[in-house]
C-alpha cells in the first residue's frame, strides 16, 4: 500500500497487519510523517477506519474469528515501536474515537500526552522520596489485594504480589504507573484487572492530593501489561477529583 495523504502534512503508510489469537488482537504497524497537530487528526481516522474495517472482515464476514481488539503501532526511524491506540471493536459499535466520547486517552479530553515507554522505564527506577514511596506501597497493596480477590474472575491461579504487580513514578510527566509483567490473562481479563489498578491508582493519587495540595505533583497515571520483548499500555487518564476514577 502506498501512504496516504489525511491532512496537510501527514503521510501515513502502514507496514505490516499482525494477529495474536490467544490475546484477541490485531496489530496494525505504521509510519506517520506529521506535525503535532496532523498526528492526533491523522492517527483518529486511522483508528475510526481500522474499527470499521475489522467490524466487517471479522464480525459480519467471519464472525468464527476470535479477535476483538486493534491495536495501532507506530514505527518511526531510531525509535522503539510505540503503542498509540487501542480499542475494542467489537464493544465501540459506532467506532467512535477517544476524540468523540473521551475515552480510552486522558479522561480530561486532551490528546496532548500518551504514556510512553520512556515513561514506563522511568517508573521502573526505584524512589528515594518518601511521600512518592508511601503512596506507591499503598496504592501497590491495595491494587494487589484486589488483584488476588478477584483470582476467580481472572482465571488466576496463584496469588499474585510485589514480584508481579508494581507501582512507579515518572516525574517529568508527573504520572504514575502501575504495571503487571503476569502474561497469562487473556484480553478480557487483563481489561478487568486494568479497571481494577486504573480505579486504586486514580483514587491514591486523588487522596494525596487532597492532603497534600499543590506540594503533591502527580495527577496522571497509566496501567500496563509488560510481557517478554513488548509492553501494553492499557487503560490511562487524569485524576483531579475522586469522580475522575474508574469506578
Amino acid at each position: 500500500m502506498e501512504a496516504q495523504d489525511l491532512s496537510d502534512g501527514a503521510d501515513f503508510t502502514p507496514e505490516t497487519v499482525r494477529f495474536h489469537e490467544s490475546r484477541r488482537e490485531v496489530y496494525l504497524s505504521y509510519r506517520l510523517t506529521s506535525d503535532e497537530q496532523g498526528s492526533i487528526y491523522a492517527e483518529t481516522e486511522i483508528a475510526r477506519s481500522m474499527c470499521l474495517t475489522l467490524r466487517d472482515v471479522v464480525l459480519r464476514l467471519h464472525p468464527d474469528l476470535p479477535y476483538r481488539t486493534y491495536v495501532m503501532v507506530k514505527e518511526q526511524q531510531g525509535q522503539d515501536p510505540q503503542v498509540t491506540w487501542q480499542d475494542d471493536f467489537v464493544a465501540n459499535t459506532d467506532c467512535q474515537s477517544a476524540a468523540d466520547n473521551g475515552t480510552g486517552q486522558d479522561t480530561d479530553g486532551s490528546q496532548d500526552w500518551q504514556p510512553d515507554e520512556d515513561g514506563l522505564g522511568q517508573a521502573m527506577i526505584p524512589s528515594t522520596d518518601s511521600a512518592e514511596i508511601r503512596v506507591a506501597d499503598g496504592a501497590a497493596r491495595k491494587i494487589i489485594a484486589g488483584t488476588n480477590g478477584m483470582r476467580q474472575t481472572l482465571g488466576t491461579d496463584r496469588v499474585l504480589g510485589n514480584e508481579q504487580l508494581k507501582v512507579g513514578f515518572d516525574p517529568a510527566n508527573s504520572v504514575m504507573y502501575v504495571w503487571s509483567d503476569y502474561a497469562e490473562w487473556n484480553e478480557e481479563r487483563v481489561d478487568s484487572w486494568a479497571k481494577l489498578a486504573a480505579g486504586d491508582a486514580c483514587r491514591a493519587l486523588v487522596s494525596e492530593r487532597e492532603s497534600a495540595g499543590s506540594a503533591w505533583p502527580y495527577s496522571r497515571y497509566a496501567v500496563a501489561e509488560i510481557g517478554g520483548s513488548h509492553y501494553m499500555m492499557i487503560r490511562w487518564g487524569t485524576a483531579l477529583t475522586r469522580a475522575d476514577c474508574p469506578v
